[in-house]
C-alpha cells in the first residue's frame, strides 16, 4: 500500500472515466491538471459512478495505482473546476482523505483559534 508519510493529496474535481488506467490518469494529471504525475504526490480520482475511486501514486521506480469500489452508497466528492471548464485539484489532508474513505462528509469546516509557540519562542494565535 502507499506509505503517504508527507505525501500531499489531490483530489481531481471531475469525474474521470475509471477504465483508464496508469498511463491514461497519469496524462490527465500532466494535462488537464497541470501537475507532475513523477512528483510523488497522490492523485485521487473518482469515477461518474460515484462508488468508484482510483488513487495515483510515484514511488521511487514506479507507480502504484490502488482502487475502490464500495459495494454500497457512494464517495461524496466536491466538483471543482477552472474558470475555463478543465478540471483542477482540491488538496487534502490525511485526515480528509481518510474520512472520504470512511464516507462521512464535512459539508463546513472551521479552524478554531489555538495557543501556540511562535518562531520567536512566544506564545499566540494561530
Amino acid at each position: 500500500m502507499i506509505a503517504l508519510g508527507n505525501r500531499r493529496i489531490f483530489l481531481c474535481g471531475a469525474p474521470v472515466d475509471m477504465r483508464k488506467g496508469i498511463d491514461g490518469l497519469a496524462a490527465i494529471v500532466l494535462g488537464q491538471l497541470r501537475r507532475d504525475p513523477n512528483s510523488g504526490d497522490v492523485f485521487v480520482f473518482v469515477g461518474r459512478r460515484p462508488s468508484r475511486l482510483k488513487a495515483l501514486c510515484w514511488e521511487r521506480d514506479g507507480f502504484w495505482l490502488c482502487a475502490k469500489r464500495l459495494a454500497r452508497g457512494r464517495f461524496v466528492v466536491p466538483r471543482i473546476s477552472h474558470s475555463d471548464g478543465k478540471p483542477s485539484t482540491l488538496e487534502l489532508s490525511a485526515s480528509d482523505w481518510q474520512l472520504l474513505l470512511d464516507g462521512i462528509v464535512v459539508r463546513q469546516r472551521t479552524v478554531l483559534d489555538r495557543w501556540q509557540l511562535n518562531k520567536n519562542g512566544t506564545c499566540g494565535v494561530s
